[in-house]
């Protein structure tokens, strides 16, 4: 994105909008595949002598549940606002906020997108707030079908203790 129409005086801000295409990442062995590309539209904005950023962020993925195993698509939003900077050799340490970095006039916000994203993510990816996983016995997805599995409530770093006989 070409930011010199911001030195003109008549121009206080830069709308814009776009997308990048990823077909998936994965975060440490946990698959997120993209269903369309990442969305993005922002306002680029004047303020005294700085530059200010606001960007809206919007991508559709697929992922497999972490309880049930079953694979879900879910929709999410992010938002990234700071100042945009340019790049020198001198690093700002004392600056609040978010601080985005551009060279010659021109900003490339993919990196920041993609690093939202990341960020933007469940801890835990769950098919429904209420997911009750499998069966730990015979696997069947309690979602779809109860099992006649007998729960045992026992802490398995103590089930080993459970076969101990005390004598006193």
């Amino acid at each position: 994105m070409d930011l010199s129409r911001l030195h003109d005086e008549n121009v206080s801000s830069i709308v814009f909008n776009g997308q990048i295409q990823k077909d998936e990442i994965d975060i440490d062995g946990r698959r997120i595949r993209f269903i369309e590309p990442i969305k993005h539209k922002g306002e680029i904005y004047k303020a005294d002598e700085d530059y200010l950023i606001n960007l809206d962020i919007k991508y559709k993925y697929e992922e497999i549940c972490g309880r049930c195993l079953e694979p879900f698509v879910r929709e999410e939003r992010a938002f990234l606002s700071g100042k945009l900077v340019k790049k020198t050799d001198d690093i700002m340490e004392d600056e609040e906020g978010e601080i985005i970095y551009y060279t010659d006039e021109k900003l490339d916000l993919t990196e920041e997108i993609i690093t939202m994203v990341y960020l933007s993510l469940p801890m835990k990816p769950l098919c429904k707030e209420d997911c009750k996983g499998i069966c730990p016995q015979c696997g069947a997805n309690l979602n779809v079908q109860e099992c006649n599995c007998i729960a045992e409530d026992i802490d398995p770093r103590f089930a080993v203790l459970k076969d101990l006989w005390f004598r006193e």
